[in-house]
């Protein structure tokens, strides 16, 4: 077909026009509402700005949505804090869009009951769909975990609906099982969104970026704003920035195992940056993330044992160099006040504690009796979503500091099982251990790429630390864990099919 010169411009012309209507458009829409609202910061504007450009992103580029939220989980904490030097925290990705104008600008705003997380996915989804349908390209996949996943969503609403049904309050409720449909949503999303194994450098890399600022951002924090001072006992930041530390450490583990010479740039690159994470990690003062990487290592050393043949040798050694020297270590540091004692002074606050962990311990403890009460009022159907847990054993009373102290406590295991009852506890851990299923058959399968086999290793860690994580330090309904896993499991289940036992047999 022969190029037509005017064709060309004519188009470059209404491209032009039409980025110059948009902008004045989009001038006089910021202008309008900075002055109608009195606004007395810039950020508001950002942040609507931001909102008109994510769905134009989102409409030429499906796969954006993985990035963007995948970012965002990684960056973004759930509430502000008070630091001088916040600045992540201040971005209100998680926040309830009517709370975002209430803070930005000062207005009684009721109108949108979702946070802007939802808002991107709820988009994102209809634009998928509305283009599938007009390319009749709609196809919908469920993945290998698909009847588990669904078999534990069907448990959490019934929880949901059981909970509403006696007496439950919905606000709080919706507290506690958003975090297990962003679960459900991060593992479709990815499920759909990442086909070809490459795609999961790309993951690797945002991960990489993001939990490098973020360990930035918290040695600052730790090093310089506070000036030296003791640590807080919460740490300087959010609960859920260990576990997204120990994944950083989990995917550098994983790599640095495999030896592969495509993972060269990446893995200099988590090596370069580790001294912030772990600086970082120490200053977040949670013992969940040292309690995480001592039951996620030997599993990992196995899993990668066996996924890596040709590094076993290497996998050997360093396991047994870990062996040797790591009781040595926590010898030398259990008593030591520096910081890299720190994980030293986490083992041996499990048997010997201090004032500090001695109080958390006892104060675990009568969570957990708690717990188990409220369980045995409805053993079989569950307590349900929405109420607050039995206190039959004394317990501190922290609601001044924790909103939710007897509503989401740290044992969020006993949690699932108080909240879905006995049935719902066992469709729980058969989601559980088919996720563990397939990373493990990704690990080992000889017939797929290197990277396959690596994202099956990484993924075990990151269930392993969350799970532990979840027994020790309320993840299993913190909004950005969930995603986090999730996202990660679908996109194991995107790029790996297993092959059925006959076939594998076969091939062999």
């Amino acid at each position: 077909m022969p190029l037509n010169i005017a064709t060309l411009a004519g188009d470059t012309k209404r491209r032009e026009r039409t980025f110059l209507v948009g902008s004045a458009a989009l001038t006089v829409l910021l202008g309008a509402a900075y002055t109608a609202f009195g606004l007395d910061s810039a950020l508001l504007p950002a942040i609507l700005i931001l909102l008109l450009l994510i769905p134009m992103v989102l409409w030429y580029s499906t796969k954006a949505v993985l990035h963007i939220v995948f970012a965002s989980v990684c960056l973004f904490e759930l509430f502000p804090s008070e630091y001088a030097d916040s600045l992540t925290e201040r971005v209100p990705f998680f926040w309830n869009v009517n709370t975002i104008f209430q803070v930005y600008a000062h207005v009684d705003f009721k109108a949108i009951p979702l946070n802007l997380a939802e808002v991107v996915l709820i988009v994102a989804g209809a634009f998928s769909l509305v283009r599938a349908t007009f390319t009749k390209s709609l196809r919908l996949r469920g993945g290998i975990l698909l009847v588990p996943v669904l078999l534990y969503l069907f448990f959490v609403l019934w929880g949901w609906m059981n909970g509403m049904a006696t007496g439950g309050d919905f606000k709080l409720s919706l507290q506690e099982v958003r975090a297990q449909f962003y679960f459900v949503v991060g593992y479709f999303v990815a499920l759909h969104l990442t086909r070809e194994p490459k795609q999961l450098m790309v993951l690797y890399w945002v991960m990489a970026l993001c939990v490098s600022l973020k360990g930035l951002l918290y040695t600052y924090r730790r090093y310089v704003t506070l000036g030296g001072q003791p640590l807080p006992d919460q740490g300087v930041g959010s609960h859920e920035e260990a576990f997204f530390f120990c994944a950083f450490g989990i995917l550098l583990f994983v790599l640095s195992l495999a030896n592969d010479p495509s993972y060269r740039p990446l893995r200099t690159f988590l090596w370069l940056n580790l001294p912030l994470i772990v600086a970082g990690n120490l200053a977040t003062n949670r013992r969940a993330g040292t309690a995480a990487l001592l039951i996620a290592l030997p599993m990992l050393l196995l899993a990668a044992y066996r996924a890596f043949p040709h590094c076993r040798r290497g996998i050997a050694a360093f396991g047994l160099a870990i062996a040797c020297f790591g009781p040595l270590y926590y010898g030398a540091f259990k008593n030591s006040e520096a910081a890299i004692a720190q994980p030293a002074r986490a083992i041996r606050s499990n048997f010997e504690p201090d004032a500090r962990d001695a109080s958390s311990n006892i104060y675990r403890d009568a969570e957990n009796a708690n717990q188990m009460a409220t369980i045995r009022l409805a053993p079989v159907q569950g307590y349900g979503y929405g109420k607050r847990m039995l206190h039959v054993v004394p317990i501190a009373d922290i609601s001044d500091t924790y909103e939710w102290w007897d509503l989401l406590p740290h044992n969020q295991i006993l949690w699932v099982w108080m909240r879905v009852g006995t049935v719902g506890f066992v469709a729980f851990w058969v989601m559980v251990c088919a996720a563990i299923i397939l990373c493990c058959r990704a690990a080992r399968s000889e017939d797929v790429p290197v990277l396959i086999r690596t994202h099956g290793v990484f993924c075990l860690g990151v269930l392993v630390a969350l799970l532990v994580f979840g027994l020790y330090d309320m993840q299993l309904s913190n909004y950005r864990s969930m995603l986090f896993a999730g996202i990660w499991l679908g996109s194991l289940a995107g790029v790996y099919t297993p092959l059925p036992a006959a076939s594998t047999k076969g091939s062999r």
